[in-house]
């Protein structure tokens, strides 16, 4: 086995064009164009995997912006973390204004923040040095180029925080500048304090290295969510081991999973094939063939009393808890995978509030199965509507609009004709003042239209159809 799996260690999923990272070039010019001299003819032009290479890494070299960077006075293991991160495919899947400075969220790796001039990364490696990791000297050197189009006149020199001698200038001048390097480099660019980035507790960062592999790999399976996919796959990055080690004979997926755990290569390339925008429609998508499961299941058994395969009875307290879990599933993911899945989202939360909006009415009172009638139940416990939006308006939480509110405006907005039907349709059946006011606010937001100041005439009203 020896043979075939230290192939699988070196395993790249290739073809894969470059990525967006890697594109356009910057603007401002504080030194002129250069052409390359002979005393960097020694430049380091091989990739490394490892933090210290076995070969000495040379004085002088380049990353895929082609600036020349002096690595002079660092030490071994700091050469091998810059040729790291110079030579890595990293994607920001956003950046956003902080008070302090600016966060870059760097997919599946972690957030470097520039804090006051200072940079700082989320990562393991930065955590136990305090020194500049890979994705640190990575994004400093993207900088550069969106800031100096041309090459130095002579060898840039990098320090072991990331700084080099034009970054303070780089720092002091990226708020005028980093809306215009963002475009131009793919990123994804939140000017305000409040931006995702900044309040999600559930983003990338967050998610160990194991939870990030499930996620890629339960994207290629049709059904299973990240958290239900092979739960019996256990990996810590604290116990590493070799690719032969990852191998579980007569297993695919525990293989990958292990070398997606434990094999750099391996989990770049499957990043490569399935990245963050893609794993989060997969995700949306899924959750909204549950929940349309979850309602034709309800259907058969309130006509019928046909139960799950495991037993489950779907009576509305059962349903009522599972379309929770799925709305929170919903909302946590948003603010994880922003700004990615969007229109996944909403399309999941129209259809939701949709489905809800019209099913007022005692949910068994057609059933011609002899249903148990629970002691003391009441007609309002059988309406899956009356369960679901808010009659009292002593209520903080607002079914499904709090999470239509945090999708972006332009995305909402696509739906404003169904908005508009939902919306009619429970002011017809009735809801809470609050909660018709918030509905109507979030129509009138995403339409264009002045949002409301006023009362709704006629409402406050329980209708039982």
């Amino acid at each position: 086995m020896s043979a075939p799996t230290r192939q699988l260690g070196k395993l790249s999923i290739g073809g894969m064009p470059t990525t967006r990272a890697q594109t356009q070039r910057g603007a401002s010019v504080p030194y002129e164009t250069e052409p390359r001299s002979d005393s960097e003819s020694e430049e380091e032009t091989s990739s490394s995997d490892e933090e210290v290479p076995s070969q000495p890494i040379a004085r002088v070299v380049r990353g895929s912006t082609n600036i020349p960077y002096d690595l002079g006075g660092l030490s071994p293991a700091a050469r091998g973390r810059v040729m790291h991160g110079l030579k890595g495919e990293f994607v920001v899947d956003r950046c956003c204004a902080t008070r302090r400075g600016f966060d870059f969220d760097v997919a599946d790796h972690g957030r470097v923040g520039l804090n006051d001039g200072s940079l700082v990364c989320s990562c393991r490696d930065f955590g136990q040095t305090n020194l500049a990791c890979r994705h640190i000297y990575w994004l400093v050197d993207q900088l550069h180029r969106g800031f100096y189009p041309g090459l130095p006149p002579q060898a840039v020199r990098m320090s072991e925080t990331g700084e080099t001698q034009f970054f303070s200038r780089i720092a002091e001048m990226l708020g005028d500048k980093i809306e215009e390097i963002a475009k131009k480099r793919s990123w994804p660019y939140f000017p305000g304090v409040t931006s995702p980035a900044d309040s999600s507790t559930g983003g990338p960062e967050s998610m160990s290295r194991p939870q990030k592999a499930r996620d890629i790999l339960s994207a290629f399976s049709k059904s299973a969510m990240p958290d239900e996919f092979r739960p019996d796959l256990v990996e810590t990055i604290n116990q590493p081991r070799t690719p032969e080690q990852c191998v579980v004979q007569g297993d695919f997926e525990a293989t990958m999973f292990r070398l997606a755990v434990h094999d750099e290569n391996v989990y770049s390339g499957l990043r490569k094939v399935m990245p963050s925008g893609a794993r989060a429609d997969i995700f949306f998508d899924k959750i909204q063939t549950r929940i349309r499961i979850l309602f034709a299941e309800f259907d058969r058994y309130r006509e019928t009393g046909a139960v799950r395969p495991d037993g489950t009875a779907l009576e509305i307290p059962v349903v009522v808890e599972e379309l929770k879990r799925r709305l929170h599933q919903i909302q946590r993911n948003i603010l994880a995978r922003s700004p990615h899945g969007s229109i996944g989202a909403a399309e999941a939360l129209i259809h939701l509030l949709r489905e809800v909006s019209t099913r007022n009415y005692d949910a068994f009172e057609d059933a011609d199965w002899d249903r148990p009638v629970p002691a003391g139940e009441q007609e309002e416990e059988r309406n899956l509507y009356l369960q679901l939006i808010d009659q009292s308006g002593h209520t903080d939480s607002f079914f499904v609009l709090d999470c239509l509110e945090i999708l972006p405006d332009f995305v909402v907005r696509q739906w404003t004709p169904q908005l508009a039907a939902i919306f009619n349709a429970i002011h017809a059946n009735g809801a809470s003042l609050s909660y018709l006011r918030k509905l109507q606010a979030l129509k009138a937001g995403v339409s264009g239209h002045k949002r409301p100041a006023a009362g709704l005439p006629g409402t406050d009203r329980k209708r039982t159809k």
